[in-house]
């Protein structure tokens, strides 16, 4: 997963908005890049939950799914939150019945690293179906900070997206169905391995396709640091996921069916299965 350093050493156009930081921008992404390989779980991890399975994983995060979006709480939130989620579970064992404990936790200290107020742990609890009670979940969250080593500064793909925007001139049409397709690759547990940054330019080189906007030009390269084969077998695997969206990512299709993201999952399926597969016999071909 290697890119070209030319990519990532050039120093963009300056920006006239000083709160972008176009001077340090190469820098910075290109230390992001460091980042998100370092705080990659391990894909292989569940041959080693005994009591686990990559079924539970799904039932547990579209349940985070629907606490997240009860509290409105940011994009950036989410992805942080199963970043813990499957680095905790790569080095500690558990047994089922603290799986829904885990994902509270991770949604707690994400929540505390991303938002400006977090959700009460009272709150949890009591989602959680009072199963665990808020005293439980604060030694639990001790636990999971230990276990993080207390690193928690993944970066996510939400700011690798904004990055690649800039080829298309942040086009807003792009970018919404872009988040829907980057929240969706948390529902698959072949997507653990890959990096933040190549799953923001999956999701948003799919959203392309979807939208039939143009090729994958040497801009979205330069910006993204991915080339469109390099891109290839995760979008064809996002395609897939997008057939059948009920048995693959119910909480997210309700929540992105909604006017403030552009009825986006609605969009998709509206498509049909022989555009998704007419789409993803393309990618193959490339």
């Amino acid at each position: 997963m290697d890119t070209d350093a030319d990519i990532w050493s050039s120093q963009d156009d300056f920006d006239t908005d000083p709160t972008l930081v176009t001077e340090y921008q190469a820098e910075i992404f290109a230390y992001k890049k460091e980042l998100e390989i370092i705080h990659l779980p391990d894909p292989n991890y569940m041959s080693r939950q005994h009591d686990l399975s990559w079924n539970y994983r799904v039932q547990l995060i579209d349940w985070i799914i629907q606490v997240h979006d009860r509290f409105d709480l940011l994009q950036e939130t989410m992805h942080l939150c199963v970043n813990y989620l499957d680095r905790f579970l790569s080095r500690v064992v558990i047994p089922v019945d603290q799986l829904q404990l885990a994902g509270t936790v991770a949604l707690l200290l994400a929540s505390k690293y991303e938002e400006i107020q977090s959700p009460a742990i009272e709150v949890l609890s009591h989602l959680g179906g009072d199963v665990h009670a808020p005293a439980r979940i604060r030694e639990a969250e001790i636990g999971m900070l230990k276990a993080l080593n207390y690193d928690m500064g993944a970066p996510g793909p939400m700011s690798f997206l904004r990055r690649i925007s800039r080829a298309d001139n942040y086009d807003v049409d792009i970018r919404t169905l872009a988040k829907y397709l980057i929240d969706v690759t948390l529902c698959d547990h072949r997507f653990i391995g890959f990096p933040s940054s190549m799953i923001a330019a999956v999701g948003y080189c799919a959203s392309m396709r979807l939208l039939f906007r143009g090729e994958w030009t040497a801009q979205h390269v330069h910006y993204s640091g991915y080339t469109e084969p390099m891109l290839a077998t995760g979008i064809n695997m996002l395609l897939v996921m997008l057939e059948q969206p009920t048995q693959t990512h119910q909480a997210l299709f309700k929540k992105y069916n909604d006017e403030r993201y552009m009825h986006s999952s609605q969009y998709v399926h509206g498509l049909g299965h022989s555009i998704l597969r007419s789409l993803h016999s393309k990618i193959l071909a490339h």
